[in-house]
């Protein structure tokens, strides 16, 4: 599974990560678009490199963030983090040395970004 993820990391995962990022952080930039953003975003580790989501559970509990707090967050915070995040993942992803660092920032973009605990 490894060397599959690898392999879909080097053909589809950088590029098409890449335009759905963007266009996630634009489809957040707007009211209206908010709820494709996040959805693009909290999916943007299965997309970079089909890793799986996990569900954190404490006795029983999903572990969230309340939603209200995340909405703060993101306004105040979240907005300007995840795209700093963006480019400066993609930067390193470009270098080979970097890469390792890079996919680590980019698969963390849906915390940064909405507080959402995926990673």
């Amino acid at each position: 599974m490894f060397i599959l993820r690898i392999l879909y990391f080097l053909l589809i995962g950088w590029w098409l990560s890449l335009i759905l990022g963007f266009f996630a952080y634009l489809c957040c930039l707007t009211i209206v678009g908010i709820p494709i953003g996040t959805y693009i975003f909290n999916r943007y580790p299965k997309i970079l490199t089909l890793k799986p989501t996990k569900n954190y559970i404490v006795e029983g509990k999903d572990v969230e963030i309340n939603f209200f707090l995340r909405a703060i967050y993101f306004f105040l915070v979240g907005w300007w983090l995840g795209l700093l995040a963006l480019k400066v993942g993609w930067i390193l992803c470009i270098t080979i040395i970097g890469m390792p660092l890079g996919v680590f920032i980019l698969n963390r973009i849906p915390f940064l970004m909405t507080l959402k605990l995926n990673f």
